[in-house]
């Protein structure tokens, strides 16, 4: 059973953190929307939740985030996709933190520094814990807590966006 530690509740939502298996050590967000939820629901929520995926489950969506994300940076570039370029970004994605909702809905939050500088990536699962949403959205440098979220009404459409972005330097 996953356990969170240092838990804080402030404006209504829930902080934490947890180690994840694969001794992945993540920061959790319960965001809650318009009902409030108390702190004991919330943290049993989260805890339920993130006992689910398993180390294989987490290993096998960072691959598929690699995957997803290497691919549509590559799109319409005429450049064969290569063992190197997944290698790239898989050596240099961690998974940063958890976002929890109210109905249990998990949302990866990972980051790239060199790969997408300054950007968020986020994967949000579905009850069988395959990738339902994958975001790709820019930081707020004011606040380390917010991010400007940009949302796509499909995965395609958010791989034709980023295909379209020119592909940072691997230097």
């Amino acid at each position: 059973m996953i356990e969170l530690t240092d838990i804080e509740v402030d404006e209504g939502e829930l902080v934490a953190a947890t180690v994840l298996p694969g001794d992945r050590q993540v920061a959790v967000l319960f965001a809650v929307d318009d009902e409030p939820v108390e702190p004991a629901e919330m943290r049993a929520i989260a805890e339920r939740a993130l006992s689910g995926p398993t180390a294989d489950d987490l290993a096998r969506i960072d691959g598929e985030v690699v995957r997803e994300l290497t691919e549509s940076a590559y799109e319409g570039t005429g450049h064969e996709v290569t063992a190197d370029d997944y290698d790239l970004l898989a050596h240099e994605l961690e998974l940063q933190g958890v976002i929890v909702s109210p109905d249990a809905t998990l949302v990866l939050v990972y980051e790239a520094p060199s790969q997408y500088p300054g950007m968020v990536v986020y994967c949000q699962l579905d009850e069988q814990l395959a990738i339902d949403d994958l975001s790709v959205a820019e930081a707020d440098e004011d606040d380390d807590d917010e991010v400007e979220t940009v949302e796509f009404d499909s995965v395609d459409a958010l791989l034709d966006s980023l295909s379209a972005e020119p592909r940072p330097d691997a230097d």
